[in-house]
C-alpha cells in the first residue's frame, strides 16, 4: 500500500503540461490543433494521460485514434496494447512534412508532444502517422499542400 501512495505522490507532485499557445479548431480533417503564437522547434506540446486498449478491442473508428506506443519492457502484454492518448493527443493530424512528434515518458507513463521544427501562428501541428498506418487502411494521405 505504500508503494502505491509512494507512486500516487509522485504523479500528484507534478501536474500536466500544456502549451498556452494550443488551440482546437475547426479545419479540413474536421478538427485540429494549431498554435495561437509563434512556437520554436524543440518545445514541449503537451503531456497527455492515455488509456492503453488490448488490440482486439481496437476497431471501426476507435482504430484511427490510437497509438502504437513501445514500452520499456518487451512483454507480450505491452506489444498487444495500445495507447488512446487523451487531451490534444487524439487531435493531431497528419502530415508528411509534419512539425510535431511524440514520445512516451516511460517514468510517468505520459504521451509528451513536441514541435521539431519552427510553428508559425496559426499553423496547424500535425505528427506523421507513419507508413504501416496507411497501409492497414490501404489508403494513402490527403496531400496537404
Amino acid at each position: 500500500m505504500k508503494r502505491r501512495q509512494k507512486n500516487l505522490d509522485k504523479h500528484l507532485s507534478q501536474p500536466l503540461f500544456r502549451h498556452p499557445d494550443l488551440v482546437v479548431a475547426p479545419c479540413k480533417f474536421g478538427h485540429g490543433v494549431f498554435a495561437t503564437e509563434h512556437i520554436p522547434a524543440d518545445t514541449t506540446l503537451e503531456e497527455c494521460y492515455h488509456l492503453r486498449i488490448h488490440k482486439e478491442d481496437c476497431s471501426g473508428i476507435m482504430d484511427d485514434y490510437v497509438y502504437n506506443v513501445a514500452d520499456d519492457d518487451d512483454s507480450q502484454e505491452s506489444s498487444e496494447c495500445y495507447s488512446l492518448p487523451l487531451g490534444c493527443g487524439s487531435i493531431f493530424n497528419h502530415s508528411d512534412e509534419h512539425n510535431t512528434e511524440y514520445w512516451h515518458d516511460t517514468e510517468r507513463d505520459l504521451i509528451v508532444f513536441h514541435t521539431i521544427k519552427d510553428v508559425s501562428a496559426g499553423e496547424q501541428l500535425c505528427i506523421n502517422y507513419g507508413k504501416e498506418w496507411w497501409e492497414s487502411r490501404e489508403c494513402t494521405p490527403e496531400k496537404d499542400k
